[in-house]
């Protein structure tokens, strides 16, 4: 495992305006283009709520440098995502998704005692002692690596003001 103190979303050049006017990357449909991509099995998605999507692992110690989400990537600490959700989480594994030789590990984080219906098809993972992503302090993770890529789905707003753009190719 790596150690890691941000998440990262990525998204399209025609999404960016969007968020930077909100000041906050808001919850969307969970629709995604290709069947690998989806949180739950497709017959669950219905119960999925509108989230974000993050995602901590590293390429080679660094942030990665491609991106089949779109070329501009908000950069955000785990410290200030944590904060915003109240400081106490709860962390459930999805479905996972092998494509190649990348294994796409699907995680949902929710405040401490909410509830959502999709949570009934996943299981709850210790925070601090998972395979995937452990919350070891407030301002630092413990993230697997490659191949396995963790995203972590948000049904929260998340306010941006700490955060940083960059692209990648």
């Amino acid at each position: 495992m790596e150690k890691v103190k941000l998440f990262y979303h990525a998204t399209t050049s025609a999404m960016k305006p969007k968020i930077l006017s909100a000041k906050a990357l808001t919850p969307q449909i969970h629709k995604p283009s290709s069947d690998w991509m989806w949180l739950l099995d497709p017959k669950h998605k219905d119960t999925i709520p509108k989230g974000v999507w993050f995602c901590s692992t590293l390429y080679n110690g660094d942030l990665p440098n491609i991106s089949p989400y779109g070329k501009e990537r908000m950069k955000i600490s785990i410290k200030s995502v944590i904060s915003q959700l109240g400081g106490k989480i709860s962390l459930y594994h999805g479905k996972d998704s092998t494509v190649k030789t990348n294994k796409y590990v699907r995680l949902m984080v929710v405040k401490e005692g909410d509830k959502f219906d999709c949570l009934k098809h996943m299981e709850k993972l210790d925070p601090k002692d998972n395979n995937w992503l452990k919350f070891i302090s407030d301002t630092e993770c413990q993230v697997a690596k490659r191949p396995n890529w963790v995203e972590v789905f948000c049904p929260y707003t998340i306010d941006i003001k700490d955060g940083d753009w960059d692209t990648v190719e």
